[in-house]
């Protein structure tokens, strides 16, 4: 227990660790990195894979004052703790949320952020249908390359607005002092799950010419067509992976 304390820690600094009551702290998921050091060792379920490699994974957190720690195999041999740990998925529904819409995004995109599980609640179907009903929808875009982080759009929105929503993405992943990093890949979503992982296959930079600051686009791929477009939906169901949780 004391390994996979120390091997994550919450970005900012508040209440020293304490050692908690597994029993009774709540239990939330958390989406990580399967290569994180700590995956061997705790509670996991597969959620991504590329092939037969485990790309990201579930594991299960207890808030510890500024760490979290996480359920092991070891713990869920006392049936107090597997009981507290099984109401994991109710905690998710149930942790509360708010959607904000970015003045610049004229409403067609909002963001759910700023709390520890923020980026956890794709994993709530109820957070799901609650985004595309706010988006007109049934089906969305998820950001969430860095913990406490999400932003949504509609899978249908045009060129321009997708290019916005990409170029933000990007620059909340490389934000490295920033929270702790997810995955550079998208999810798609419907009211009721999250279907699919989605590398997508380029990356978007800013930068200045002239006094003009433009973005380019770097990829192996040949991304534009005749019209200097990008259908982003084409790029999306190229590359999807399907989540297997």
């Amino acid at each position: 227990m004391g390994f996979l304390k120390k091997l994550f820690g919450k970005s900012e600094p508040s209440a020293p660790v304490i050692e908690i009551e597994k029993d009774k702290v709540p239990v939330f998921p958390m989406i990580k990195d399967a290569r994180w050091q700590g995956t061997p060792h705790a509670v996991h379920l597969p959620f991504v894979r590329f092939g037969d490699t485990l790309d990201l994974a579930i594991v299960f957190a207890q808030d510890a004052g500024d760490n979290f720690e996480y359920i092991t195999p070891k713990d869920l041999e006392d049936p107090a703790v597997k009981a507290n740990y099984e109401k994991w998925q109710q905690n998710i529904d149930d942790y509360p949320f708010e959607f904000v819409k970015p003045e610049q995004a004229n409403g067609r995109i909002i963001v759910a952020e700023g709390e520890d599980h923020a980026s956890e609640k794709m994993l709530s179907p109820a957070f799901l249908a609650a985004a595309c009903k706010e988006l007109n929808t049934d089906k969305i875009i998820i950001s969430a390359p860095r913990r406490r982080h999400m932003a949504i759009t509609s899978y249908y929105e045009d060129f321009l607005m997708l290019e916005y929503y990409f170029h933000r993405h990007f620059i909340a992943w490389r934000e490295n002092t920033y929270h702790e990093e997810i995955t550079e890949m998208v999810f798609v979503a419907d009211a009721g799950r999250v279907r699919f992982a989605v590398p997508l296959g380029f990356r978007i930079n800013l930068y200045e010419k002239d006094g003009q600051f433009k973005l380019s686009y770097s990829s192996m791929d040949e991304l534009f067509d005749e019209n200097g477009q990008i259908n982003f939906q084409q790029i999306m169901e190229k590359n999807k992976l399907p989540v297997v949780f």
